[in-house]
């Protein structure tokens, strides 16, 4: 009767998991789109995956470490969007197609045809690598299958895949591509590996136990995966949090997960499902997780419950956002966890609980006792924290929860020109950058425009420039993390050195003229490159500091004829390059390289 039960209510959950995801996908259509590329689907990442300050805002396409495999538009449209920056999604391609959904394609080695040609010469009228073009009308048409760029490894970009999203074109949502059919094939189901037991306390929560998820202490009962000791609880208020994962291809290669949800005696309290969201929703990422555990142990864990500041859309939870008071609980009853992925594979945990007789909790009044006095920053509330030559500013959003905070001072070292400031830690998240200020304490003899705060997580770790605008003695800048704060000084230039090919030739004989440029502090701001005086295009990979000109992509001295025929003779015997490089604090450098054609 027992084994009866136990099926009934799998068999009730996962109607509830297909019915759920087959209405949802009613709404999109299917077979309307292509994949991007001709390889059986095999994800590097799928939609969803938690990623540092964000969610995966997509799918990631293995094309097994190679660059330049073809890249096909998915349905028939035209291109409303073409951006191409050093960062981010790098090269990047914005498709916009009749029925109201747009798709794009990132981190591309290079475009194609009439999209590459139209892209060439806007670089070179506008004498930038870098720009973002919004097309309100229908300019460069495709059709499903044409071949629109090839894939490659540019931006932030870890190694070479394609990024391929789909987005609601009216909302600007960025859409899960399993609802369109663009689903990988999958048998595997999701494992748990850990369930996490929090306590809620004043402005904060306990971590009380940790449940390792493994054969030594579980076992499979008429599909339920049983954890096999009960979980002793006393009558509070908890939370719950689940360390899972999916797999996809292959049992060895771990992938995000698509739904997760928890329930209490057959009672429903929280699901979130990665359907779709907003981009100005997925830095809520930091409240979804367990910031602090995953800031101090590198292990992201997913809650189950939903924190009064975490405004994520992808959650359906009962009243009590997920959290469970066991005083109104009965003293004997189970706690079920399921995690499913987009092609409905479902595993099942099923652990039995047991309230324990009332007892003190000797870790939870330490915790608050500890908390006495500290003052507190409150979400939704305008706030400002002072301490003498540092002023921080916070809006209505640039929190999730209530925190009590601490602030002190550092003795000053040799480079900073002010105090340094140590404000909250680094494991409470920030949603909404902050206003900071610092005063500077020494004068700088005319270099005030070469001044920056600079951010550490601790007064042991390095400093890195956020950089600032100096106005009556103050530095004032934007600030994404608690931590320590202090002025320093960048007046050091870029550096540029010429990257020799291996079989030093014909300049013409070589794939490309390559430069390493990297500024160690505030950043390089722009870069040009030019050729017997002339500007020419160059690409920079800013996560390899490598700057190039493709010379095979435009013979040089040609294109010098044709762009500046007043030039009647153009010497031919040597390249005359200059490579200027300039950081965020003015700092430039300029030099020359004599290439022999």
């Amino acid at each position: 009767m027992k084994s009866f039960r136990i099926y009934i209510q799998i068999a009730s959950l996962l109607c509830l998991v297909s019915l759920v995801k087959n209405a949802v996908a009613q709404k999109y259509p299917q077979g309307y789109f292509r994949y991007p590329m001709d390889s059986l689907p095999n994800f590097v990442s799928p939609f969803g995956v938690m990623r540092e300050n964000h969610f995966h805002s997509g799918i990631d396409l293995r094309t097994n470490g190679k660059v330049g495999l073809p890249v096909y538009a998915a349905a028939d449209g035209y291109v409303s969007r073409i951006k191409v920056a050093r960062g981010a999604y790098g090269k990047a391609l914005y498709i916009e197609h009749a029925n109201g959904y747009a798709t794009v394609y990132a981190h591309l080695d290079s475009y194609y045809g009439a999209i590459a040609n139209w892209i060439h010469e806007y670089q070179y009228m506008n004498q930038t690598f870098e720009f973002d073009k919004i097309f309100i009308k229908p300019f460069l048409q495709v059709k499903k299958g044409d071949t629109i760029g090839l894939s490659g490894n540019s931006g932030t970009s870890s190694g070479p895949h394609l990024h391929f999203e789909m987005r609601d074109s009216r909302t600007e949502k960025i859409i899960n591509p399993a609802l369109f059919g663009i689903l990988p094939i999958d048998s595997f189901a999701p494992e748990i590996n850990n369930i996490f037991v929090y306590k809620f306390v004043k402005e904060g929560l306990i971590l009380k136990k940790q449940l390792p998820i493994h054969s030594k202490n579980s076992n499979w009962q008429a599909g339920y995966l049983v954890a096999s000791d009960t979980l002793l609880l006393d009558a509070d208020t908890y939370g719950f949090g689940i360390d899972a994962q999916d797999f996809i291809h292959n049992g060895k290669d771990p992938k995000g997960i698509y739904s997760y949800s928890f329930w209490l005696n057959q009672s429903h309290k929280f699901t979130h499902t990665l359907n779709q969201f907003a981009f100005d929703e997925t830095k809520y990422i930091n409240a979804h997780i367990d910031f602090p555990y995953y800031k101090l142990e590198k292990l992201r864990i997913q809650k189950c419950f939903v924190d009064d500041g975490n405004r994520f859309s992808t959650y359906t939870t009962d009243a009590g956002k997920g959290r469970v008071h066991f005083s109104d609980a009965p003293s004997l009853g189970f706690l079920i966890f399921t995690v499913s992925d987009a092609n409905e594979n479902v595993t099942y945990l099923k652990i039995y609980y047991k309230l324990s007789s009332s007892q003190t909790d000797l870790e939870k009044l330490s915790y608050e006792k500890n908390l006495e006095g500290k003052p507190c920053l409150i979400p939704g509330e305008i706030i400002k924290v002072e301490q003498e030559g540092f002023i921080a500013s916070m809006d209505e959003k640039s929190l999730y929860d209530t925190s009590c905070y601490h602030i002190s001072m550092y003795p000053k070292t040799l480079d900073a020109f002010s105090n340094i400031h140590s404000f909250h830690s680094y494991t409470t998240p920030v949603h909404a950058a902050f206003d900071v200020a610092l005063e500077l304490t020494q004068p700088v003899f005319g270099l005030e425009d070469k001044l920056v705060i600079a951010y550490a997580k601790t007064n042991k770790d390095a400093f890195n420039s956020i950089g600032g605008t100096y106005k009556n003695g103050w530095v004032y800048a934007k600030a994404s993390n608690f931590g320590v704060f202090k002025l320093m000084l960048d007046t050091v230039p870029p550096k540029v050195k010429r990257i020799l090919p291996k079989f030093i030739g014909k300049s013409s004989d070589t794939l490309s003229w390559e430069f390493d440029i990297r500024d160690d502090f505030s950043g390089i701001k722009s870069y040009d490159v030019f050729l017997n005086g002339r500007w020419i295009l160059a690409d920079f990979d800013a996560k390899n500091d490598r700057l190039s000109y493709l010379f095979d992509e435009v013979y040089a001295i040609e294109r010098e004829r044709l762009l500046h025929p007043e030039n009647n003779q153009i010497d031919t015997k040597v390249f005359k390059v200059l490579v200027r490089v300039i950081d965020h604090r003015g700092n430039k450098t300029e030099r020359w390289f004599d290439i022999n054609p």
